[in-house]
């Protein structure tokens, strides 16, 4: 059996590496609030991972897990309006909501992540006996 291969792990293992990145692009749009001009960016990972996963039960776990490993994590430029007259689009607020709620969300999947291999652990160490 290869635990690297496992359909949750490769799920676990991409949320977190879109979630890190959310996290360093809203950082971004922070730190540029006083930029003029500069249009906030946004990371999108959800979609593809959910587009791949609605087709499953016509698809093995091979293809799955390949799929999966294959999807894209997008950064993409926000198109609102600006309300600010240098054109800066970023709304501070909203960015450190944002931060906050993908910090869970990536404490959140670490933790899943260690009680995977937690889980995984233990059935090794009961076939040992």
């Amino acid at each position: 059996m290869q635990f690297n291969n496992s359909t949750n792990l490769n799920l676990l293992s991409k949320g977190l590496d879109g979630l890190w990145l959310r996290q360093q692009v809203t950082m971004e749009n922070i730190a540029n609030y006083s930029t003029p001009g500069y249009k906030s960016k946004y990371v999108d990972f959800e979609n593809f991972l959910k587009s791949h996963m609605e087709n499953r039960y016509d698809k093995t776990i091979s293809e799955i897990n390949n799929q999966i490993k294959s999807s894209k994590i997008v950064v993409d430029e926000n198109d609102n309006l600006s309300l600010r007259l240098d054109g800066n689009n970023v709304d501070v607020e909203k960015e450190n909501l944002q931060l906050a709620k993908t910090q869970f969300q990536y404490i959140y999947t670490v933790s899943e992540i260690n009680s995977y291999f937690s889980k995984l652990k233990s059935v090794i160490s009961e076939g040992k006996k």
